[in-house]
């Protein structure tokens, strides 16, 4: 029990090192994570029935995105921003989803799109960009619209 306690206190220690010495781009990154991973956990608890924990794991992938919806800086951000807002409120829709219909494919599809951003939060964070300062991109999903929009959206975050 005690290497237990032990664990879970390095384990928080590391977690807690890692965030307070990430640069805004690698927290954003951290907050994708955490919600996938909690979106992951929504997924088994549907196939496993456990509507419970289900429902938790899912409210907490909620409240990351509802964080990122908050960081949004409109003025600074402009249309971006505002797409940006629009998608974190269509994920919430789709969170709703699963707490209404234990919708696995809801899940799926907020995945999907929590990975895509992600994808470009990550380059953004290690400095992956081209000398004309656009993201460098070689993930298929993410469309021309997409890196620019990514590109644009380093303002957009407060």
């Amino acid at each position: 029990m005690n290497n237990m306690y032990n664990k879970n206190m390095a384990a928080k220690n590391y977690l807690e090192k890692q965030i307070m010495t990430a640069s805004p781009g690698e927290r954003i990154v951290l907050l994708y994570d955490g919600a996938i991973r909690f979106l992951m956990l929504t997924k088994k608890n549907i196939e496993e029935g456990e509507i419970e924990n289900r429902f938790n794991n899912n409210k907490r992938a909620g409240d990351i995105i509802t964080y990122l919806m908050s960081t949004l800086d409109k003025e600074k951000g402009g249309e971006v921003a505002e797409k940006l807002e629009r998608f974190y409120l269509y994920m919430l829709q789709r969170l709703m989803d699963v707490d209404m219909k234990n919708d696995i494919e809801a899940v799926d599809d907020v995945i999907g799109k929590l990975r895509t951003l992600r994808s470009g939060w990550e380059k953004i964070a290690k400095g992956q960009l081209n000398s004309d300062g656009s993201l460098v991109v070689d993930n298929e999903n993410i469309t021309d619209n997409t890196k620019s929009d990514l590109d644009k959206s380093k303002n957009a975050i407060a």
